[in-house]
């Protein structure tokens, strides 16, 4: 064999091994509370730029990237840990945070939200334009069936909270019935990730909910504070306690915030006396009912500043009620992607055409309806899971796509 041949033949099995090692995986774990074993829903996993996803409600992920990439497991009050992909084990248990003495974190409370509140103000003022692409995933049960489903991608702005977002594609399904079984749903159930945490108000405001960053807060909340810390990070964990005479809508909240930064690192608890738009008829049939209903809203929202400001990284919503003898629970979880939405085989054309062809959603607008104006895209859900679906989503979802189910829902 000549030189050149040998050489060429080298360089070949060099490519290939090099390409073999830096070829795409999927890697999965479950990331885990270390002492306790219990799932960690909504953690961040971060790869680096398009390498991302959080886990679900059961504390699963799934990440495509090479082995060698190194992944950063992270959980608001939790040590962080990096482990590179290829050797991750299919447990990660997170150690939680220390919690300071009380005598040596002594702090006024009044000053402090104070800083946290002009801090936030100042964050969404800043960035107020920045936008994000958001994927949205939300399901419906009724006595633990579930009986709907629904994806959708939404863009919004994203610094702080979210506000005015518009539906760019959704798709959804619900379990047909006969003509004379009622099915109930929440038509506007995304306006639950839209939760406005700060006001520079001077008055309260009459119409809106009350926030517990404002001046105002003292007659609504008893607050009261703690900080947690690891080798690197101290955050104050801000509680705010609703009064007894407040029967407006009010967060019953904790709020996570970096102590050198003042920033919002995570939102934790219930949207107490709020109302849902509730709708009800027959499948097929054009006789809906409509109304506001009670309801109390469980929430999770993580921040984050990967892309250099803050904004929202996740929001996880749970709300349950009694209907006449039965159950209703509705969950929804909504993920900023960034810009990194297109799935396999979508051109850049098209993706600016749904970007072009977004509708706005109202806060007493009907997601289904909007979703049923653009029609189901096959193509564009085609392999496209975003956040890793738990094993009763995918059996819903495997029985609707075999069914053909998506878009009978009206």
């Amino acid at each position: 064999m000549e030189v050149k041949e040998v050489k060429r033949l080298l360089l070949y099995l060099l490519l290939s091994m090099l390409s073999g090692t830096v070829a795409a995986q999927t890697f999965s774990a479950k990331v885990v509370d270390a002492r306790t074993g219990q799932p960690l829903p909504f953690a961040s996993v971060y790869g680096g730029p398009g390498i991302a996803t959080i886990t679900n409600a059961e504390g699963e992920f799934s990440v495509s990237c090479d082995s060698a990439t190194m992944l950063r497991i992270s959980y608001v009050s939790y040590r962080q840990q990096a482990l590179r992909a290829g050797q991750m084990p299919a447990r990660i248990g997170l150690a939680t945070m220390d919690i300071e003495l009380q005598e040596v974190t002594v702090m006024p409370i009044a000053p402090l939200i104070r800083k946290v509140t002009k801090e936030t103000l100042r964050q969404l003022q800043k960035n107020r334009k920045k936008k994000a692409n958001f994927f949205y995933r939300q399901t419906s049960f009724q006595d633990s069936t579930c009986y709907e489903f629904a994806e959708a991608f939404v863009t919004g702005r994203s610094a702080v909270w979210l506000r005015e977002l518009n539906l760019t594609n959704g798709r959804y399904a619900a379990i047909k019935s006969d003509s004379t079984q009622q099915y109930s749903y929440y038509t506007n159930f995304y306006t639950n990730s839209e939760i406005e945490i700060a006001s520079g108000s001077k008055d309260y405001p009459k119409d809106n909910a009350l926030m517990p960053l404002a001046r105002f807060y003292k007659y609504f909340y008893d607050v009261d504070y703690e900080v947690i810390r690891d080798d690197s990070t101290r955050l104050f964990a801000i509680h705010f306690k609703p009064k007894r005479h407040v029967r407006r809508n009010i967060l019953d909240v904790t709020i996570y915030v970096d102590e050198q930064t003042l920033h919002l690192r995570k939102l934790e608890g219930v949207s107490r006396n709020q109302v849902i738009l509730h709708t009800e008829g027959a499948i097929g049939k054009n006789k809906l009912k409509r109304w506001l209903i009670p309801s109390e809203c469980a929430f999770i929202v993580n921040m984050t500043e990967e892309r250099g400001f803050l904004e929202v990284q996740s929001v996880f919503a749970s709300e349950c009620h009694q209907q006449g003898e039965k159950f209703v629970e509705t969950r929804s979880i909504l993920y900023n992607v960034g810009d990194n939405y297109m799935p396999p085989g979508e051109s850049g054309k098209e993706k600016k055409k749904k970007k072009e062809k977004g509708q706005q959603m109202e806060f007493y607008g009907n997601l289904h309806n909007t979703i049923t104006e653009q029609g189901y895209d096959h193509r564009f859900w085609r392999n496209n899971p975003v956040v890793l679906r738990t094993p009763l989503e995918q059996q819903v979802m495997e029985l609707f796509e075999r069914d053909n189910l998506f878009g009978l829902f009206r």
